[in-house]
């Protein structure tokens, strides 16, 4: 599957807002997206699409802190997982990351979710610490990952792997 990343607009947001009621313990509300997709460029919030621009895939929201840069959600219809939507949408946000002038990346993961634990280490992320009960729905644990200097000539090398694996199955179009 073939699929395009664009900047989240207001008529995304039903699709965005259904796929986090489905995938997330504590969804976030409508609001909230309308008020980050709108707050400026401090914050990324992109959508992964079918080519055709017919179905929403995913969607990924960046805020950058300074040099700094926080993933604060990541969202994958659950139809579309192992189709490499989220890999799609964390390379794009690396790669703007990088030409904003950031220099590390941030995110926390619930603890027991090991298909996003796998697919940040794959980027490169790696755990740092733990806070304990963050998350409010279950009291899980979530671990805070980071990714440091992502212009390091090895995570520049990372990043290309990846998107030459994508190009070879067919998944980047822009």
């Amino acid at each position: 599957m073939t699929v395009r990343i664009m900047a989240m607009q207001e008529q995304h947001l039903d699709e965005v807002v259904r796929i986090e009621q489905e995938i997330s313990g504590i969804p976030w509300s409508r609001r909230l997206f309308e008020e980050e997709i709108t707050r400026g460029k401090d914050r990324r919030y992109r959508v992964a699409v079918t080519e055709e621009g017919d179905q929403l895939l995913g969607y990924l929201g960046m805020l950058y802190i300074i040099d700094e840069a926080h993933i604060a959600t990541v969202g994958v219809d659950p139809h579309h997982w192992g189709h490499k939507v989220a890999t799609r949408l964390v390379l794009d946000a690396l790669d703007a990351a990088r030409v904003e002038g950031i220099k590390d990346c941030t995110l926390e993961v619930r603890a027991h979710n090991d298909r996003a634990k796998r697919l940040y280490q794959r980027f490169g992320f790696a755990p740092v610490a733990l806070r304990r009960a963050y998350y409010h729905d279950n009291g899980e644990d979530a671990i805070i990952m980071w990714l440091y200097d992502l212009d390091a000539p090895g995570e520049l090398a990372r990043r290309r792997g990846i998107t030459e694996t994508l190009a070879q199955d067919g998944q980047i179009h822009d």
